[in-house]
């Protein structure tokens, strides 16, 4: 029976699976991102038309009608027209004089209201209406506008409301109302004592309420006009019509009717998903391109963080001294640069440290500082490598960055800094244990910068800022914040604090390491048994450099947090 071979778990396996995975989801988020923006862009689109297309109508039949209101009443309160029509109104019989100079009037007025009809009726039931239409109108037999249905509504309202607009099913005075469109009633009044004496009647058809509105030749756009009570004068949508369309409406508060307009939209919707597959498309061929760039780049990338790796391990079980070789040109060959000068500093000083005995103040300093926990760096290359499975190179690179800079800053000759040095390799500290911890704490900084100038004992701050990470917010993976200051004491001091509003200790653990300090205190040159640089050294170390001007302070408890503040004297570089 023959198994198939798995493939090893590696970074670069990782790296290239994440990376497709990465290009999937790009692709499938270019197609929704599209096709969102182009929804957008098509609703915005027709939307805007149908404003503009509104806003055009709206004006249009607000000019139309307005002229045609001013040329009614400049006509009916002219003084000829006046006197025929109180003649008319007052006399016992029409005339055939007053009925054909009525209706040459009319025939005037036609003019400047072309194509609709005009109908004139006197408040005198002796005399009969002037009718202007074409041959084939009928008036109805026995007709009176009183028995009418626009009548009771017109009279309904106040008498200062000068014309009233209805349809043609509401108007009975002809047979052959089979045309629609609207019917606007005008109030005829005396000048002289403004009583109602007649009425005008403006048929105006269907096609003439399309030209005045401007909806010859609108292709895929279709237009509805109602009045209230749902009372529809116009409607251009046909009824054979199939599709989608994009409605929107608005009042004409001008003519107290709503307008509803309607836009085809699939000519557009077609374009779009033209779009939407020329997007996908490139998104393919540039995710095509991209994977095969990250398999490269994966392998570059790894290859010398497995080396890096194995030399760790050798390193963390006592084999000091051995150089990595490195043709990487970036920030992980300059790590693996800076790896081999600390590498071969620490083998040098432990060969000399056999052969010779050093100072003994210089000489404890010296192994404190260089003697970095070799389990830091180990768990920092763990960090890298973690980065490393994800799809940012940049982290990697500032994480490489910080990690270097805090070797060189280990390596320089001097055993003392500046404040401002010390706080900024303090920095690098902080940004790799936020990565290594996914950012589970925050960090506040209130700094006195004019005193950055003065000295410190180098990795003075670092103990204490790891004791505040790791034993106020990882152990029990609590979020929370660190405060770090450095500002001027009372006594002219430099007061540096270090506090988190983490787990904090009990009050045996602060009492342990308060009696920890306190022999320290008395003996301050006696070697502890712990080697590293804890902050018992860290107290230690600085005891020793700046004497009883020194001083520490530490101040918790629990789920509140913990407070360590050093007093340090002003001493110059």
């Amino acid at each position: 029976m023959m198994f198939s071979k798995q493939r090893p778990h590696t970074i670069e396996n990782d790296l290239i699976r994440l990376t497709a995975a990465v290009l999937l989801s790009a692709i499938l988020l270019c197609t929704i991102i599209s096709n969102v923006i182009l929804y957008k862009i098509n609703y915005e689109n027709i939307e805007r038309y149908n404003n503009d297309m509104l806003s055009q109508i709206s004006q249009s039949s607000n000019s139309y009608f307005r002229n045609m209101n001013h040329t009614i009443y400049n006509f009916v309160c002219s003084n000829q027209v006046q006197t025929q029509l109180m003649q008319a109104f007052k006399g016992n019989s029409f005339s055939s004089t007053t009925a054909t100079n009525l209706r040459n009037f009319l025939i005037l007025l036609s003019y400047s209201l072309p194509d609709c009809r005009l109908h004139l009726f006197m408040e005198n039931p002796s005399v009969l209406p002037v009718h202007l239409e074409d041959m084939s109108f009928t008036p109805t037999p026995g007709y009176h506008y009183h028995e009418d249905l626009w009548y009771d509504s017109f009279s309904a309202l106040p008498l200062e409301q000068m014309y009233y607009i209805t349809t043609p099913e509401e108007c009975h005075y002809y047979l052959n109302s089979k045309q629609d469109g609207i019917i606007i009633v005008y109030r005829i009044r005396n000048n002289s004592n403004l009583n109602t004496i007649g009425y005008l009647l403006v048929d105006v058809p269907e096609r003439v309420l399309e030209q005045a509105l401007n909806l010859r030749n609108q292709e895929q756009f279709y237009l509805k006009i109602e009045m209230p009570e749902q009372k529809t004068i116009l409607n251009t949508f046909p009824e054979n019509k199939h599709g989608k369309f994009f409605e929107m409406t608005s009042y004409d508060p001008l003519m107290d009717w709503t307008l509803t307009a309607y836009t085809q939209n699939n000519y557009f919707e077609s374009n779009s998903l033209m779009v939407m597959f020329a997007n996908i498309f490139c998104a393919m061929l540039v995710g095509v391109a991209a994977f095969l760039f990250s398999t490269h780049f994966a392998k570059s990338l790894t290859e010398p963080l497995k080396v890096l790796t194995s030399s760790m391990h050798e390193m963390e079980a006592g084999s000091f001294g051995k150089p990595i070789y490195c043709n990487a040109d970036n920030e992980i060959g300059y790590l693996i640069t800076q790896y081999n000068a600390m590498n071969q500093k620490i083998d040098e000083l432990t060969k000399k440290k056999e052969t010779a005995e050093l100072a003994q103040k210089d000489a404890h300093i010296a192994v404190l500082q260089n003697q970095i926990n070799p389990h830091f760096l180990y768990n920092t290359l763990e960090i890298i490598r973690g980065i490393a499975d994800g799809p940012s190179a940049d982290i990697i690179r500032n994480c490489c960055n910080a990690l270097s800079r805090m070797f060189r800053y280990n390596l320089k000759g001097s055993n003392t800094v500046t404040l401002e040095q010390e706080l900024e390799q303090s920095k690098y500290y902080i940004y790799i244990m936020q990565l290594r911890f996914d950012y589970l704490f925050q960090v506040e900084y209130r700094i006195d910068e004019t005193l950055l100038q003065y000295k410190i004992i180098k990795f003075s701050l670092q103990p204490f800022i790891e004791n505040a990470i790791i034993h106020g917010f990882t152990d029990f993976q609590q979020e929370g914040t660190l405060s770090i200051s450095i500002l001027r004491n009372n006594d002219s001091r430099i007061q540096i604090q270090i506090s988190d509003d983490g787990h904090g200790m009990s009050f045996d653990t602060l009492d342990g390491l308060k009696e920890a300090f306190s022999s320290i205190q008395n003996s301050p040159s006696r070697r502890l048994e712990n080697d590293g640089i804890g902050i018992a050294n860290t107290h230690q170390r600085l005891l020793q450099y700046f004497g009883r001007d020194y001083e520490i302070r530490m101040e918790s408890s629990l789920e509140t947090g913990t407070v360590v503040t050093l007093l340090l004297p002003r001493v110059l570089v």
